[in-house]
């Protein structure tokens, strides 16, 4: 398997406050555990956030057969974006911190249950066991609860 994932957050209009919080919420989730960040992305996916000031959208890929030489060339094509992950999701701790950067950017809890499952479908093909982990520890509970509520 030589694919890649990324998730990115594309801009209404460029605004480095936009930048700035993206960051700041990257930084906040770092120093929790693997734990935490699961009891946090559960929390969040629940949560409508209507007073939220950001104006994008999220985006996300899985990049298929990038060539080895090629791997850091790989980048969405938008110009006004910011990467929040982009990896092969070896490191399960480094994902999460991207799952909750990007749920706490979505104002809907129904469209981050939809990012949750859409994620989730596309995790097997850039990592197995990180797919299979996630869908045990967050994406089987979102799936169920939108059943339900259907």
């Amino acid at each position: 398997m030589n694919e890649k994932l990324l998730i990115w957050w594309n801009y209404a209009e460029k605004d480095s406050k936009e930048a700035r919080r993206i960051e700041e919420l990257k930084h906040s989730f770092q120093d929790k555990k693997i734990k935490q960040l699961v009891k946090q992305a559960k929390y969040l996916y629940k949560t409508d956030l209507p007073e939220l000031q950001m104006t994008g959208t999220y985006s996300f890929s899985v990049v298929h057969d990038v060539p080895t030489d090629q791997e850091d060339e790989v980048q969405p094509t938008y110009n006004d974006s910011c990467i929040i992950y982009d990896g092969k999701c070896k490191d399960y701790k480094e994902f999460l911190v991207a799952l909750n950067t990007t749920l706490s950017l979505i104002p809907s809890s129904a469209d981050k249950c939809v990012f949750i499952i859409k994620i989730a479908a596309e995790l097997k093909y850039v990592n197995r066991e990180v797919g299979a982990r996630f869908i045990d520890d967050i994406a089987r509970e979102v799936y169920i609860q939108t059943k339900k509520a259907k």
